[in-house]
């Protein structure tokens, strides 16, 4: 189980400076300057689904993972897998082999896809579309059994290596989503602010849930269009780079 304790702060990285030696001879003939010391790469993990893995609707354009990467710059390395039709049951250590991105996983997706890329200084997860609707699952993903996976995904990652997690709730759906699965949703959401707000190691992204609205998905698709990722990707790196004070 998680140590949980209040936790408010954002996330800054302390960055390695460059100090130059500059050696000059009396009569300035001679510059040579030399850099002692190279900056940090920050290496961030993005776990996710299919909206993870790139899937969009129309209008098409960068995933939210490419848009992120290039605001967050050189001095940071992106990696994403995320794996279509997942759910937290999927990526948690408690479902065994797993079903999703169009192949079976044979121990588990986790440790075929997270482990290798571990320890990262962030880890950000977003999941819950599929938990809400059950697709690839015998029935829909419950709040208890939601934040249970999620306890247990947020537990292996820090035990494996993780610096911090960013979690983040799933994206909405439209208003002709039926009822259970609106409910199931916003569950999931204040299941996510309660992690984030209360437990060491976990932080809290963007507010998916709301942040993105109709203009970002194409009809009842519920894959955001190109303009819902460059609006989730850029936020994703603002809390990164520790840049936004908002809460939610």
């Amino acid at each position: 189980m998680i140590n949980c304790r209040f936790l408010r702060k954002y996330f800054f990285y302390p960055m390695m400076t460059i100090s130059l030696s500059l050696l000059i001879s009396c009569s300035h003939q001679i510059k040579t300057v030399t850099p002692v010391k190279a900056r940090r790469q920050i290496s961030i993990l993005m776990i996710g689904d299919s909206i993870t893995a790139g899937v969009q609707s129309n209008p098409s354009a960068d995933p939210y993972t490419t848009v992120a990467a290039k605001v967050l710059g050189d001095g940071f390395t992106v990696t994403q897998v995320g794996c279509g039709g997942a759910t937290t049951w999927d990526w948690s250590s408690r479902g065994g082999a797993t079903l999703c991105g169009g192949q079976l996983w044979d121990l588990n997706v986790y440790d075929a896809r997270v482990r290798p890329n571990l320890p990262a200084d962030v880890v950000t997860v977003m999941l819950g579309t599929n938990d809400a609707t059950g697709f690839f699952e015998p029935e829909p993903i419950s709040p208890d059994e939601y934040r249970d996976n999620l306890t247990n995904l947020v537990t292996n990652l820090i035990n494996d290596g993780a610096g911090q997690v960013m979690l983040m709730p799933p994206p909405p759906m439209c208003e002709s989503t039926n009822a259970d699965v609106v409910m199931r949703l916003e569950a999931y959401r204040t299941i996510v602010g309660s992690m984030c707000n209360t437990c060491e190691g976990v932080v809290c992204g963007p507010d998916v849930y709301t942040l993105l609205n109709e203009d970002d998905f194409q009809g009842c698709d519920v894959h955001p269009n190109g303009l819902g990722h460059l609006t989730l990707g850029i936020a994703v790196a603002t809390m990164i780079l520790g840049q936004s004070n908002t809460e939610w």
